[in-house]
């Protein structure tokens, strides 16, 4: 059985990674220009609050896992200004930083969040759930910026303010029909991978994001990659004991599928 400490250090690694993130500044445009009506996927004030909050997974959705509500986070209602860590370098790259949290531009009608985590020991990955609402123009708007920015060379390795990502490149999207259109009612999905380092460790996360009309559902799954505790883990099995089960070099987190298709099922 993997320790539990193990399952704290990746969750605390999470919610590290989302505050360094979820702090970056717009992606492009100017949050005073006017948006576009909103489409069928989006809507104003309290309704969209209502909506995103009604729409949000609950435990029982997906067999496995626990959902939990993060504390002081992805709260519904109308999203306030975050604060910013700082302008990406190259500026092309900041959606790929930007869509992990509401640092968007524009930023979002309103946003929840939703963690997961498995029932079991088979898994270290965590997956964050957040669901944005925008005018549809501008949900369309930041997929395609999001999708330019995954493929570009120049964001394999770019940086918001002191922070460095690398290892950026483009992926399968996870979910029923597997490359680009989910069954389940998505419009269009771009999926990628990033990682970055946190102290002695790399935090390495897979990101897919669907839009649903106005709707940005955002999945992003995270693992700690320890070298000394894989080591460790060598180690141990070598000695005839019971590893921790930390994620190896080659183990990046994973978005599952079922994940992805319990969420679009309730939007």
């Amino acid at each position: 059985m993997k320790s539990a400490v193990s399952r704290v250090v990746v969750a605390v690694s999470i919610v590290a990674a989302l505050g360094a993130t979820s702090a970056c500044g717009g992606s492009g445009g100017d949050d005073g220009e006017k948006s576009a009506k909103p489409g069928a996927g989006s809507a104003k004030g309290g309704d969209a609050a209502a909506r995103l909050e009604k729409a949000a997974l609950v435990t029982g959705d997906v067999k496995g896992y626990e959902v939990e509500k993060p504390k002081g986070a992805g709260k519904a209602g109308k999203a306030g200004a975050a604060g910013k860590a700082g302008k990406a370098d190259p500026a092309t790259c900041a959606p790929l930083a930007d869509i992990l949290g509401t640092g968007t531009s524009p930023r979002p009608e309103a946003y929840v969040s939703r963690t997961l985590t498995r029932t079991d020991d088979k898994d270290s990955t965590t997956t964050r759930v957040g669901l944005s609402a925008y005018a549809e123009a501008d949900a369309e708007r930041l997929m395609a910026d999001l999708r330019a920015a995954s493929k570009a060379k120049k964001c394999a390795t770019f940086h918001v303010g002191g922070h460095r990502y690398f290892g950026v490149r483009p992926t399968e999207p996870a979910g029923a029909a597997g490359a680009n259109k989910p069954n389940l009612g998505g419009d269009e999905a771009v999926s990628y991978k990033l990682a970055h380092p946190m102290g002695e460790y790399v935090a390495r996360q897979t990101i897919t994001v669907v839009r649903d009309g106005g709707t940005l559902a955002v999945f992003d799954a995270s693992n700690l990659y320890d070298p000394e505790g894989v080591q460790r883990d060598r180690e141990a099995e070598r000695n005839g004991m019971e590893s921790v089960g930390t994620p190896k070099a080659d183990e990046d987190p994973k978005v599952a599928a079922a994940i992805v298709d319990a969420q679009l099922g309730r939007l």
